[in-house]
């Protein structure tokens, strides 16, 4: 019988292990993760019913051979837009029912962390944080985002209790009437809906560069466009595609995310340099959509002035009495009761296990040193010489680098299903 050990037990841990388990009658399941509950992660474990999923439920189901399982246990239309803490409990009955099917001899979930990683014959040995240690014949790391991107004005409050620099692993506080968010992405509008629910007269200001919001799902999908060649040389191709095709821009960039990961590998370095530096926001912008009912929400808020959104960058941050002014690049000045970073993760795989293998040699930072280094084709991960090893896989975000499209299920399901294969 082999051994595998899965690093984390978020949604892309978890969905590796369903697979596992699924297609093999004798593997055994190791997933390392301090946390009681599985699958939920930092996506899933909003407290918030109002956090919706910014995915229809026909395209979140976590197999790929089922492609209708979340719509079938949810009982809704594939256009639905479900909680996330619904898909938090989905992902937890594909895991219940093959464990049910296949008992719980094969599966163990250790509630702890994996501190070292080595080579063991011809295994490998995970070490815990409690000292203990797992020796396995395959590893796969799946440890999910890596830390908020944190911008540099934060540092001058650093001991202030009014500024909330990593909100999903903090927390959030809805005690405040006037709060400045750094970022208008999906956080936040998440953030913002969060504090109207508890204190609905509220006023929410969102603070970023190009003062972009999150485009809206279309209430009924229509299915994507073919790319065409032009789309996929380079970054300003991408870009005047998009640009080209009106209002039916959300199939034309569908059928491109559906080939990015193809199209980002032929990419030489100052391609993917370029894409990142000056159109990555705009593509962010249009590729993380809304639920619809979202979208209608947040317009409503600003036309009655308690979501007000302001382009430009914070140049200062100081506190003054009771409060936060905050300068900036537009010349406004904003005195707020608090200021939440909701500017999304960094690129750069931050995790302390990651961080130490890289430095070890066992494993290599990716393009740009995003994520880590990998084969593309198996999912196999690369050591600092450019070997790819053939018992550590990698899976969801740790990837970003060699496959820029990776933190979200409809890519994730795909990896686990490609990672579990590989590993049998």
């Amino acid at each position: 019988m082999s051994r595998v050990v899965i690093v984390g037990g978020g949604a892309s841990g978890v969905l590796v292990a369903v697979n596992l388990l699924r297609k093999s009658e004798s593997c055994e399941v190791i997933l390392v993760e301090p946390n009681q509950k599985l699958g939920l992660g930092l996506a899933y474990s909003t407290k918030d019913s109002e956090h919706l999923l910014n995915v229809p439920a026909g395209r979140m189901s976590g197999l790929v051979e089922e492609p209708g399982s979340l719509c079938e246990w949810a009982k809704v239309d594939e256009n639905a837009f479900l909680s996330r803490q619904d898909y938090g409990r989905y992902l937890n009955f594909l895991l219940e029912r093959e464990l049910s099917r296949v008992g719980s001899d094969r599966f163990k979930h250790l509630e702890n962390w994996v501190v070292g990683i080595e080579h063991l014959g011809n295994g490998y040995r995970c070490t815990l944080e409690s000292g203990d240690f797992v020796d396995s014949d395959k590893v796969v790391l799946a440890v999910g985002n890596s830390d908020s991107l944190v911008p540099e004005f934060f540092r001058e409050l650093s001991t202030s209790s009014r500024v909330v620099r990593d909100v999903w692993r903090e927390g959030l506080t809805t005690e405040f009437d006037n709060v400045a968010i750094i970022g208008t992405g999906l956080t936040f509008y998440d953030i913002a809906l969060s504090i109207l629910r508890n204190r609905p007269r509220a006023v929410i200001h969102g603070i970023s560069r190009n003062g972009l919001l999150p485009s809206p799902h279309l209430r009924h999908r229509a299915p994507a466009l073919p790319v065409p060649v032009n789309a996929r040389l380079s970054a300003q191709g991408i870009r005047d595609y998009l640009s080209s095709v009106g209002d039916r821009w959300r199939e034309a960039q569908d059928g491109i995310r559906h080939d990015l990961q193809e199209i980002w590998a032929a990419f030489p370095e100052e391609e993917k340099k370029t894409f990142i530096n000056q159109y990555f926001r705009w593509w962010n912008s249009l590729r993380h959509r809304s639920a619809p009912e979202i979208d209608e929400r947040i317009k409503s808020l600003m036309q009655t002035g308690q979501v007000i959104i302001h382009k430009a960058s914070v140049e200062s941050i100081s506190e003054v009495s009771d409060d936060l002014l905050l300068k900036l690049s537009n010349g406004e000045t904003l005195k707020v009761n608090q200021v939440i970073n909701g500017c999304g993760n960094q690129m750069v795989a931050t995790h302390p296990l990651i961080e130490k293998l890289v430095q070890s040699g066992l494993l290599a930072r990716g393009p740009l040193g995003y994520g880590v280094a990998c084969d593309t084709k198996t999912l196999a991960l690369k050591d600092a010489q450019g070997r790819t090893h053939s018992g550590i896989y990698g899976i969801g975000p740790i990837l970003i680098g060699e496959l820029l499209e990776t933190t979200a299920i409809p890519e994730i399901r795909v990896e686990a299903d490609l990672v579990a294969r590989e590993l049998l």
